[in-house]
């Protein structure tokens, strides 16, 4: 059983602020007093490495060819072959890098284009599937250096969102406020029973987390009414406010949990104080998966 407590960020739907859900969840839990590791999974792109401000250090070492192995590798064929030419430890050192937010991170990496391909060419479902979640159990797990691993996942289902779902085992789900997001809400809960029923993976969804609500709006707080009603204890704790400053800091390569209580924004309060709060209840309730 993992010791690390594991969260998938996934919709099947890009545009909702996963990565921006999952780089704020987890300054809050660095906040909060726990390590946390990042993995980005959602594409070539580095979108995680950017939030972060360390794309430019990433991108370097790649134009420098001093970018394998990367997150690409461990669900490959190869990955067993590094780990024993270095070290099971180095091997995962080498994969991570330290960011100013107090969160590691192992990056997304252009290679991650031809995997999901490379995946789905593996005719045993079982092993397909199961290469990220191998990759943490007997590579990150004896590391023994965080409390928390979050995983970046696609907008959309293929061969690399499945080894996210089986490597996590829990769903946390950002949406907006929208008829729409409800019914793929809806449509989630209805895939991951059919993960549980067709493939023996208990993957649940333990939180999702009302995204960019506009609290100028009946139609928000309808909406929300309409989620808790439906979802009732799935909801987080806090909706995140739209916040202009969540844009901003983003841009910039920050979360609001580096800026000074003086420089916050009454919106970028209100999302930092939400994203505490939800990430306090997301460690207990991942905690109580266990």
């Amino acid at each position: 059983m993992a010791k690390t407590r594991r969260a998938a960020l996934y919709l099947d739907k890009g545009g909702t602020g996963k990565t921006t859900s999952a780089v704020h969840l987890g300054a809050a839990l660095n906040e909060l007093g726990y390590s946390v590791l990042v993995v980005d999974l959602a594409g070539k792109q580095g979108d995680c490495a950017d939030a972060l401000g360390i794309l430019e250090e990433v991108q370097t070492d790649i134009e420098n060819e001093d970018d394998f192995p990367n997150v690409a590798t461990t669900m490959g064929s190869r990955w067993s072959d590094v780990a024993d030419m270095v070290g099971d430890e180095e091997a995962v050192d080498r994969l991570v890098y330290q960011t100013n937010a107090g969160i590691d991170l192992i990056p997304a990496h252009p290679d991650l284009d031809g995997l999901d391909a490379d995946l789905g060419n593996i005719d045993n479902v079982d092993e397909r599937y199961n290469r990220l979640q191998t990759f943490l159990d007997e590579f990150v797990e004896p590391v023994n250096r965080w409390d928390v691993v979050l995983l970046d996942m696609p907008g959309l289902a293929n061969n690399i969102t499945y080894n996210g779902l089986w490597a996590a085992q829990n769903v946390v789900t950002p949406v907006s406020m929208g008829s729409f997001e409800l019914k793929q809400a809806r449509s989630l809960e209805d895939d991951l029973e059919q993960i549980r029923s067709n493939y023996g993976q208990d993957v649940r969804l333990r939180m999702l987390i009302p995204n960019l609500f506009d609290r100028r709006t009946t139609l928000h707080a309808d909406l929300l009414e309409r989620f808790e009603k439906e979802f009732a204890d799935l909801v987080a704790p806090e909706f995140v406010v739209d916040s202009q400053q969540i844009r901003t800091v983003t841009e910039a390569g920050q979360t609001l949990f580096d800026l000074n209580e003086d420089s916050l924004l009454k919106t970028g309060k209100d999302a930092r104080d939400a994203f505490l709060a939800n990430a306090e209840e997301l460690y207990y309730r991942l905690g109580e998966s266990q």
